[in-house]
Formats: C-alpha cells, structure tokens, sequence
C-alpha cells in the first residue's frame, strides 16, 4: 500500500469510529440527552450537590432538571450531568455523581458553566 492509500484508509476509520460512537475504555462515553433515570441521581443527591457548589452560587435554588450526560464506566459509573438550575435567572452547572456497583452514589464534583459549554472531564 503507497501512503495514499493509507490515508484514505485513516481517515475511513475515524469516520466509522466517530459515526459509531465507539467509547474508549477509561473515556467518557458519547453525550446524550438526560432521562428519567439521570434525573433520578440528581434528586437523590441534591443537597449534596448543594454543599459542593461554588461559594458564589448561594442562595435559594429551584428546580434541577437533568439535561444531557456523559458515562465513564470505572469500577463502578461516573456520571457527568449538565444540569440547568430554575430560578429567575436559569444557571447551568456540571456534576459528576459516582455510582458504584452497588448502586450507591456519590457527588465527586461540580462546576458553574454556561449554557453552551460541553461535557468534560473534571
């Protein structure tokens, strides 16, 4: 095979693995749109992703509405939930809740973002 045809053959496969959604072991799966289940984990651990908020983002809170998630699947599943805060100005925030193997969960982190940022890793 000439170097042509290795790069065409590259980019093919970047194209299929990226139309597939393939998640790399230890990475953070594709985003999708939150359900009934990722709603669910928010409430359960609302008043701990109160405690974690940022010092600034005090002060009475509405509801938490689960928006879209990303999974990395450790010993147990990180979720990475964008979750938009009512109020009378919306804020948005980023929550990573650990669900171990026993179905127990915890709140390992959240971040204040806008509206528009994606789901990372933090």
């Amino acid at each position: 095979m000439n170097r042509l045809h290795l790069l065409v053959l590259g980019i093919l496969l970047a194209v299929i693995t990226e139309s597939f959604c393939i998640q790399v072991p230890g990475g953070l799966g594709p985003q999708q749109f939150a359900g009934p289940g990722e709603q669910a984990l928010v409430q359960k651990n609302r008043n701990a992703i109160i405690r974690k908020m940022p010092s600034y983002m005090r002060g009475p809170f509405g509801t938490f509405k689960a928006l879209t998630f990303k999974t990395q699947v450790v010993q147990g599943t990180n979720y990475f939930i964008k979750v938009r805060i009512a109020g009378r100005r919306p804020r948005f925030i980023h929550v990573r809740i650990y669900t171990r193997l026993n179905n127990r969960s915890r709140v390992d982190g959240v971040k204040s973002v806008n509206q528009y940022e994606p789901i990372m890793f933090f």
